[in-house]
Parts: C-alpha cells; structure tokens; sequence
C-alpha cells in the first residue's frame, strides 16, 4: 500500500525518533519537494502530534508525543502480515465489536486500534473500562488454517505476546494468570477477548479476532472494588508510549503465533507455562455447574489446566475461570 506524503514523514520520523531531519533531507529521502514535506509537517501538527523544528536543524518528534497513528505504529513493525493494514480510531464503542460488525472481509493480520473504547468488553461479559489516554486497545483479525484444536491456543499466543511486549518496552516481566489475564503481583495489568466466527453448515472457523487491552496508567473511573484488583504499567515500570506497545504487541504475536502455523506449539506452551502465576498455588475455580477449591499441579499439552481438589481428584479445565487465593 502506497503511503501519502504526510504517512511517509510520519514513519520517517518515528523510525529516527531522538534525531533530527531536515526538511531537505526528508524530501530527498521521499522523492517530494520541500513545500510538500512543509505541508505534511503542518497537517500532521493540526491533527495533535507534536513535532520540533529547529531553522536549520530539522525535524524531529517531541520526546512528550504519545500519538497513536496507523503510519506511526507500521514505523515499529517487523512483522510480515501483522498489522500491515491497520486502521485508527479515536474512539470506538469496542474494537472487537467493531471489528465483527464492519470488518470480518479485511486480509488476514488487519489491525483495529482506538484511542479510547465508550462500551470495552471482557472475558463472561465483564466491561472493560477504557478511557482515552490510559491505555492500548487493539484487535488482531485473523482467517486462520489451524486445527480446531489449536483454536484456544491463538490466546495463549496474545497472552505470551504481551507479556513480552511489556518486558520489551516497559521494563518488567509480567506474569499470566490462566488462561489470558496479564498480572503483576497479583493485579491484573491486561487482559485479552478471543472471538471466533464459524462457518454454519460446516462448523469451520472462519475468522478470529483476538482484542488486547492493556492498561497504561491507573484509570480514574475504576471503582475501589477494581482498584484493588487492577494495575497499570505506570506502577511498576516507565510506560512506553502507545504506538511502541502497539508495535510491540503486534510483532511478538507474530511470532508466537508462527509457531502454531507450524505446528510447533510445544515451544510456544513452554513459554506460556515459564510465565503462569498460578502453578503450585490454592485457587479458587468457579465452572458452569459450582466452584471449589483445588491446587494448580500444572498445564497439559493442549493448554488444558491441571488442578487437584481437596479430595485429591485431578480435573482438566479447559473453559471456566480461576481466581489465585492470596
């Protein structure tokens, strides 16, 4: 896809972040004349990103500028089909339900990202608060050639994937909480909402669309019952700006998502279970029929949680939910 002048000195500039360019040399750079790039300065600075310019010493993003653009994101990305059609929004009601509604024709690896969500949603139908400015909110489509069994495994994938994401561009090492909540000590600082359509007559996966929501800083509206659960990145390390946590996320879920594409998620469960929280502790699990008590003994093959209950029977989870007793 071709860029427009004002994608291309965006991307330019991401990828040169910390450095200057000159209005001459983006204009060789692009094969544009100068008063384009000064017109492409100019829009991009109408449409709230901060740019420096220094008379006779260039361009340069500001350190402060956390905008979050489809051109500024792609900038960061090593990716191959993750991402590389992307759209941004202000403001959605839900990336993923937006996604359903308008977008389910986009190729494989086409990326919804908003600036805030008025309607997030979770996990059992939970709301997911998500202001502007607080946080990451994007959804990933995918038409996968997986096996039905390896469905549930594209949610551990975007649970790794963000865990290394966060270590990469915030500075810490986040655990999981199984099977798809992102936690530091014991705070919930992400979560993640795997969504599949399925062909009717055939009962085949046509789509699946994986929303990550990661919470930056601390968000005004959570009440003290969520306050007490929840955290954000700013709590425990520097928070990176929005669109390298964007790039970030996207490019190692690629990756781990490779490995199922070639039939190598043994290695991407290895590094699901270095990275579970909940191994060798008392839970609490709560299914469709009751809840109990039980001890997390482990995680099978197939992503399947290991639990033993008080009267020393071993039960296989593969849907229902588990809170870390503290």
């Amino acid at each position: 896809m071709e860029l427009t002048v004002r994608e291309a000195v965006l991307r330019a500039l991401e990828q040169a972040r910390g450095a200057r360019l000159s209005g001459g040399m983006l204009a060789d750079r692009l094969g544009v004349s100068r008063a384009a790039i000064h017109k492409a300065i100019g829009v991009l600075r109408s449409e709230g990103i901060t740019i420096d310019g220094v008379p006779g010493g260039g361009y340069r993003l500001s350190p402060e500028d956390d905008s979050l653009t489809a051109a500024g994101v792609q900038a960061l990305l090593d990716t191959i089909f993750v991402g590389r059609d992307m759209l941004v929004m202000p403001s959605l009601t839900s990336t993923n339900t937006v996604m359903k509604e308008r977008h389910l024709d986009r190729a494989h690896g086409f990326v919804l990202l908003a600036g805030e969500q008025t309607a997030g949603r979770g996990r059992l139908g939970r709301t997911f608060c998500s202001p502007a400015e607080t946080g990451v909110y994007l959804t990933i489509l995918l038409h996968p050639a997986l096996p039905l069994t390896h469905i549930q495994l594209v949610t551990i994938a975007a649970a790794v994937a963000v865990t290394e994401a966060i270590g990469q561009t915030a500075g810490f090492a986040p655990q999981i909480k199984w099977v798809n909540d992102v936690l530091m000590h014991d705070r919930k600082i992400a979560g993640i909402l795997t969504e599949a359509t399925v062909e009717g007559e055939s009962g085949a996966v046509n789509s699946l669309i994986v929303g990550i929501g990661v919470n930056l800083r601390p968000n005004p509206a959570w009440p003290a019952s969520v306050r007490a659960v929840a955290g954000a990145l700013s709590e425990f390390g520097n928070p990176p700006r929005r669109a390298a946590l964007a790039a970030a996320i996207l490019c190692h879920f690629e990756r781990a998502y490779h490995l199922l594409d070639e039939a190598r998620q043994g290695e991407l469960l290895q590094q699901y279970r270095s990275r579970l929280c909940c191994l060798n502790r008392q839970v609490t699990v709560t299914g469709p029929a009751a809840s109990y008590e039980a001890l997390c003994t482990g995680l099978d093959d197939n992503g399947h949680l290991l639990v033993r209950d008080m009267r020393g029977e071993t039960h296989t989870l593969s849907t229902g939910e588990i809170s870390i007793r503290l």
